[in-house]
């Protein structure tokens, strides 16, 4: 009996010293694990990192609208079991992202940014230009990140279905016009003619105005659709960055429609401004961040 007892005592010191043992081996790799270096703006906040068109990124928290999304990231509203038990693998300067939204000052490219003097701007504006119908200047922004090979570069087939869909559902075709506008190639909707004023109808809200622009290998690298009714008239534009697999969309009041190309141009630097070294380390002053 006793030798049994000891026999028993014996076994469960050394299950004991193999759990410590795999506790320890956990902990070594878990130590063994790089935590990734994480710039902080002057409140301390984090920035959002992950890869981006290819290149890591690191994005003043200040900036980003709500959160940034990550590739596998469930929807918003997902709720499904799948969802609930997803866990998102560690962030990292390598952890492709998804999308995220900004908002951008269309008359001098600035991003708003919360705590700072642009978030008081964006209030201002709300408060003072929206009630009175003035020219709202800031346009709600979404990158998307073009992580997948299959995702389309160029906005040909979406063209196609517009003319395509306006005769199908909404019985009027586009007509492209001979000058184009701030350089754009327009398309005007000939939706028919108004019997009481005996013009081209002006309240029919499916028929907004059509812009795109192409690039040298006649790709459709941009495409605007901009209101033709209502006090408030807005453009939604789509691009493509330059020689980055990235699309952004914006809203904005139609007012701005002249900034197009700059509003590109801007928006590129501002994504460029956000690429770190592969451990975090910046190149550029980061845009939106003081």
């Amino acid at each position: 009996m006793r030798n049994l007892l000891i026999s028993f005592a014996k076994a469960v010191c050394l299950t004991g010293l193999l759990l410590l043992a795999c506790c320890s081996d956990n902990n070594d790799k878990a130590k063994q694990q790089p935590v990734p270096f994480i710039n902080q703006d002057r409140f301390g906040r984090f920035d959002s990192i992950g890869n981006l068109g290819g290149k890591p990124v690191s994005i003043p928290d200040g900036v980003v609208l709500h959160w940034v999304r990550y590739v596998g990231d469930p929807g918003d509203f997902d709720a499904s079991k799948k969802a609930q038990k997803y866990k998102r693998p560690p962030i990292t300067y390598q952890l492709p992202i998804e999308s995220f939204g900004l908002l951008y000052r269309l008359t001098d490219g600035a991003l708003m940014s919360y705590k700072e003097q642009t978030e008081i701007d964006y209030l201002h504006d709300n408060k003072t230009l929206i009630p009175k119908g003035e020219p709202f200047p800031w346009g709600y922004t979404i990158v998307y990140n073009l992580y997948s090979p299959k995702q389309l570069k160029t906005f040909n087939r979406w063209f196609n279905d517009i003319l395509e869909s306006s005769k199908e559902s909404w019985d009027f075709e586009y007509s492209k016009q001979p000058n184009k506008v701030f350089g754009l190639t327009y398309y005007q909707a000939n939706n028919g003619i108004d019997p009481s004023t005996n013009q081209p109808w002006t309240d029919n809200i499916a028929g907004r105005d059509l812009y795109i622009y192409r690039d040298s290998n006649n790709n459709i690298k941009t495409l605007i659709l901009c209101d033709t009714v209502g006090q408030v008239q807005s453009c939604h534009h789509d691009f493509f960055v330059s020689n980055t697999p990235v699309k952004v969309s914006m809203s904005y009041d139609r007012t701005y429609l002249k900034l197009w190309r700059q509003t590109e141009k801007n928006i590129a630097a501002i994504l460029d401004s956000w690429v770190v070294t592969n451990d975090g380390k910046l190149i550029k002053k980061q845009a939106g961040k003081v």
